[in-house]
Formats: C-alpha cells, sequence, structure tokens
C-alpha cells in the first residue's frame, strides 16, 4: 500500500512553493517509478530505506537522503525497496536561484545533497524529521525552513519569476511572442535571465511543462483516448505530440501508456490538505 498526501503552503510563499507532501508505502520486491518532467523542482528529505535513480544523466545513482532537485528535462525513475518514507516541497521554478543564485542550467537533472547547500542546517533538519510525531509535524518544519529562507532572501528577477510562472500556469501553452514582447527587457537578456534561473530556456521550458502536463491526463490509466488526450494536452497535430513522447519518454504515447510505471499506477490513496499550516510564521 502507497499513501500520498499533498499539503498547500501558506499563502505568503505561494509564487515559491507549490505544495508540500508525504509519501509512505512499503516494497516487499525492487520497484521501479517512473515520472515525466513536472516543470518544477523540489527539496526531499528520505526517511525510510535509501533508492536509487535513472535520468537524461545518470544511471541507478544512489539519492541523498536529503536532497535539492533542479529541472528534470526527460523522464526519469526511481527505483525503490523496504521501507518508503518522504516529506518534501514540489518547488516553483525560481524558488533555488531566489534561495543561493545558483546558475540553474548546471543543476538540471541533478540531486544535490542538501547540507551541501545549507551546511547551516546540515543534518538538523532531518534529524527532527525522522523524530517528528506527525505528517502534519513534518511538514511544518519544511514550512518553516521556506519562511526563513523565502523572507532573508530576493535573488530571483521578478519579471523571470513572473514569466516562468505564468507559463506554469497555462500548462505551456502561453503565447510566448506576447509573453516576451511584454517583459521591460530585450529578448535575448530575457532568454539568457530566464536560462540562468530557471535552468532551460522559455521554449524549453513551455515543452517541458506542457508534456508533463499531458502525463497527467493519463496518469494511472491503461485505456484512454489519445485524440482527446492530444488535444487536451495543446497539441495541434498528431506528429508533434509523438515526437514530444519519443523525446522525452523514450516511447510512443501508445506504447507509454500501456508499459508506464508511474506513481499513480501503485498509490492507493491520494490525499490534498487543504488547510495552510499557519504556525509556520
Amino acid at each position: 500500500m502507497h499513501r500520498y498526501t499533498k499539503f498547500k503552503p501558506h499563502t505568503a510563499i505561494v509564487d515559491f512553493v507549490e505544495c508540500y507532501f508525504i509519501w509512505e508505502g512499503k516494497a516487499e520486491k525492487p520497484l521501479e517509478f517512473e515520472s515525466p518532467p513536472s516543470a518544477l523542482c523540489s527539496l526531499v528529505f528520505n526517511y525510510g530505506t535509501s533508492y536509487y535513480l535513472s535520468n537524461h544523466k545518470h544511471k541507478k545513482s544512489p539519492v541523498p537522503m536529503a536532497f535539492f532537485g533542479g529541472q528534470d528535462v526527460k523522464n526519469y525513475s526511481l527505483y525503490l525497496q523496504g521501507e518508503i518514507g518522504m516529506v518534501g516541497a514540489v518547488l516553483k521554478p525560481c524558488t533555488l536561484f531566489n534561495i543561493f543564485k545558483i546558475p540553474m542550467f548546471g543543476f538540471t537533472g541533478e540531486r544535490v545533497a542538501f547540507n551541501k547547500l545549507e551546511p547551516e542546517y546540515g543534518t538538523i533538519i532531518l534529524k527532527e524529521i525522522e523524530n517528528a510525531e506527525n505528517e502534519q509535524e513534518r511538514v511544518a518544519i519544511i514550512e518553516r525552513y521556506f519562511w526563513k529562507r523565502l523572507t532573508s532572501t530576493n535573488y530571483a528577477t521578478k519579471e523571470i519569476i513572473r514569466a516562468a510562472n505564468a507559463i506554469y500556469d497555462s500548462k505551456g501553452l502561453l503565447n510566448m511572442a506576447e509573453l516576451i514582447e511584454s517583459m521591460p527587457m530585450s529578448r535575448r537578456t530575457f532568454e539568457r535571465k530566464f536560462l540562468n534561473e530557471i535552468g532551460v530556456s522559455p521554449k524549453t521550458y513551455a515543452k517541458i511543462r506542457r508534456f508533463g502536463n499531458t502525463c497527467l491526463l493519463m496518469a494511472g490509466k491503461r485505456d484512454v483516448n489519445l485524440m482527446d488526450v492530444l488535444h487536451e494536452g495543446g497539441y495541434y497535430d498528431q506528429s508533434h505530440f509523438i515526437k514530444d513522447f519519443k523525446y522525452f519518454s523514450g516511447r510512443t504515447p501508445k506504447k507509454y501508456v500501456e508499459n508506464n510505471t508511474e506513481l499513480a499506477n501503485f498509490v492507493d490513496t491520494v490525499n490534498i490538505v487543504e488547510r495552510r499550516l499557519q504556525e509556520a510564521k
């Protein structure tokens, strides 16, 4: 049994935190979970059994027990066995740059140990999470961390924050020419800043978001009408639809539906907690 719970963040940091999550379960035998790129970043604390990752950069690489994850630009897989226990934050695209001012194009596909970027906190937060009595307390620990960091640093360009969040909210279907035209900077400056602060170009980011959303339309299903998914996902023709699936997942849409091992196929319950964690203040 696998249980996945989402928690909404405090209203003051919704431009930077999409949600928090708890994933708990048990893998009696080795399991592979596949995920499409989400156009989001992450902070994850693992208090279960260690696990491995494969993506376009790494082949069955061990994942740190606490890590920041950059943009994924293609599908990736997690290999788990034993106790599954994770708490984390799903982060809006500018969040990590806003905190650390790290060029994000070198961060794509990476899982960087938490204490490497946060030596002051080191293993303290992971120990607090391991000792927490319940999931609400675990999530509150992470929210307090972000409350502190996001109110003390402000490196991201406000126009890039707005643009990236607009592309995400539109599910990758925003008119890029109109977006660039609305920016108080040249196209070249906008694209350079976007690459530095998000990790990919605006056009690539929109493609990642559109593909990730299209996969969500099929998540947990083995029988879908692909033409309906094509249109709902914002693809104008079948050739681009197939081309994106082959590029991001290495398979045609039909093969992807038949063979994907996304988490949605294994989770017994998904809960969304609407109550925001006001105590983080």
